[in-house]
C-alpha cells in the first residue's frame, strides 16, 4: 500500500511539478526583486545614454556589423497602442525604423542617429505602422518587421539598401499562426522563425489572454515560415513566447517570459523542426535575446513587473517630447527598472548580469558589436538609447586563456 501512495505522489509530483515552478519562482521574484531591494549592477567598462532628445519608446534593435550599423525599431505611438501591454488609446501615431551609425574604433565618438526612410509601403498601411520585434539577415539586406497595426497584426519585409539609410517595402505577410506575432529571426535569407506571445489577443479576449498571461499557460508559439514555399508551422508551444535568436545555426533560444526562462531548442536542420535540450532560468521577466560573433546570448527584460506595467499605463500622460508637450511634469513619471545578462551557450554556462538600475529603464534588447566592442540596449518606454563598452574578460578557448569579448577570441571551441 506504501508503495502504491508513492507512485501515485510521484505521478502527481511529476504532473504539478513544472506547473509550480513555473508559478512560485516568478512569486519569489516579485519579493527578491522588489525596486526597493534591487541591487545596482553594472559590469560596463563605460556606458552612457544617447539620443533622449531624439527617439523614445525602441522595442528592438539588430546590427549590421559589416557597415557599423544599427536598425532600431521605435514607436512612441506605443504610449498609447501597445497590443501586448494592452493599451488602446489611439493608433494614430505611428512608429518609424532608425538607422545609427555607431561609433567605429572610439566610444566617445558622437555618430548620428536618423530616421529610415521607407518607399513602397501603402500610405494607409505606413500611417498603421507599429513596428515591434525586427529580424535581419545581412547578407541580402532583408529586414523583417512585426507590425502591430490596428488593421490587424502582420510581418512587414524590407530591402535595405547598401548604405543602410533607407528600406524598400517588398511585402506583407499575414497568417493565422500568427496572431500575435512578436520577434522574428531568419534561418537563411528565405527562412524565418517568429514568435507569438500569446494564443489570445488581448485586444480580442482581454479575459483570455490576462489569464494566460497570470496562468502562465502556453499559448505562446514558435512558428517556422519559408518565404519561397510559403510552408508555415507551428514548431513549439510555451507561455508568452518573445524574444528568439539562434546561436552557431544549429540551435534556437527563446524567451518565455512569465516562467521567466530561456528555453533552449536544438534544431533538425532538414525538417525545421525543433526539440528543447534546455532551460535556463533567469532573475528577471525576459524580453528578447541576441547573440553576438562570439556567440554569447544577451539577455534584457525587466525586473519588477508591476513597475513595467505601470508605466505602459501612465507613460502617455507626461511630457514625452514630439508632439507631446503637454502633460504631468516629466520628473514625475514612473520608472520601471532594467536588466541585461549574457550566458556563454554551454550546458553549465554561467549566467552574468552586465547591467541592473533604473538609470535607463525597461530594457528589451541588448546587442553587441564585438570587434568594436560597442553595445547598445533599448527600452520599451526609454528615451534615447543607451551606449556600452564591455570590460574584458578571461574566457577559455581549446584549454587556453583569451581576452573575451576581444573580436579576435571565442568562447567556443
Amino acid at each position: 500500500m506504501n508503495w502504491t501512495k508513492a507512485a501515485i505522489y510521484t505521478v502527481v509530483l511529476a504532473i504539478v511539478g513544472p506547473f509550480l515552478v513555473d508559478h512560485l519562482y516568478p512569486a519569489w521574484l516579485m519579493i527578491v526583486n522588489h525596486p526597493k531591494l534591487l541591487p545596482e549592477i553594472s559590469e560596463f567598462e563605460d556606458y552612457k545614454i544617447k539620443f533622449a532628445d531624439q527617439i523614445r519608446n525602441c522595442e528592438d534593435v539588430v546590427l549590421d556589423e559589416k557597415r557599423g550599423t544599427a536598425i532600431l525599431s521605435c514607436d512612441p505611438g506605443r504610449d498609447k497602442w501597445n497590443t501586448v501591454m494592452g493599451t488602446f488609446i489611439d493608433p494614430s501615431w505611428s512608429g518609424a525604423l532608425w538607422y545609427y551609425n555607431y561609433p567605429k574604433f572610439a566610444f566617445h565618438e558622437e555618430g548620428a542617429i536618423h530616421r529610415m526612410e521607407i518607399s513602397g509601403m501603402d500610405p494607409e498601411a505606413w500611417m498603421k505602422f507599429h513596428p515591434l520585434g525586427i529580424g535581419y539577415w545581412s547578407s541580402n539586406r532583408t529586414l523583417y518587421v512585426a507590425n502591430h497595426s490596428p488593421l490587424g497584426p502582420t510581418i512587414e519585409v524590407f530591402k535595405v539598401n547598401k548604405q543602410v539609410t533607407c528600406v524598400v517595402h517588398e511585402r506583407t505577410i499575414s497568417h493565422d499562426l500568427l496572431n500575435t506575432p512578436n520577434s522574428i529571426i531568419p534561418i537563411s535569407d528565405h527562412e524565418i522563425y517568429i514568435t507569438n506571445d500569446h494564443k489570445w489577443e488581448v485586444k480580442e479576449h482581454r479575459q483570455m489572454a490576462t489569464l494566460e498571461t497570470y496562468l502562465s499557460f502556453p499559448g505562446g508559439s514558435v512558428v517556422y515560415m519559408n518565404l519561397h514555399t510559403n510552408e508555415t508551422f507551428k514548431v513549439a508551444s510555451l507561455p508568452f513566447a518573445n524574444g528568439i535568436a539562434v546561436i552557431n545555426g544549429t540551435v534556437l533560444a527563446v524567451a518565455s517570459t512569465t516562467t521567466p526562462s530561456v528555453n533552449i531548442y536544438a534544431i533538425d536542420l532538414e525538417t525545421k523542426n525543433i526539440t528543447r535540450t534546455q532551460k535556463i532560468s533567469v532573475p528577471f521577466w525576459v524580453d528578447n535575446l541576441s547573440v553576438d560573433s562570439n556567440g554569447i546570448l544577451l539577455i534584457a527584460g525587466h525586473p519588477w513587473a508591476p513597475a513595467v506595467t505601470k508605466v505602459s499605463k501612465t507613460n502617455h500622460l507626461y511630457q514625452l517630447g514630439e508632439g507631446q508637450e503637454e502633460g504631468l511634469p516629466m520628473e514625475q513619471r514612473p520608472k520601471a527598472p532594467s536588466w541585461v545578462a549574457e550566458w556563454d551557450g554551454n550546458a553549465k554556462g554561467e549566467l552574468r548580469n552586465l547591467y541592473v538600475g533604473k538609470e535607463y529603464g525597461t530594457s528589451t534588447t541588448a546587442v553587441r558589436d564585438v570587434g568594436r566592442n560597442i553595445g547598445i540596449v533599448v527600452g520599451l518606454y526609454e528615451k534615447g538609447i543607451m551606449l556600452f563598452k564591455s570590460k574584458p574578460r578571461l574566457a577559455k578557448k581549446n584549454g587556453q586563456r583569451g581576452l573575451w569579448p576581444s573580436g579576435k577570441e571565442s568562447v567556443f571551441d
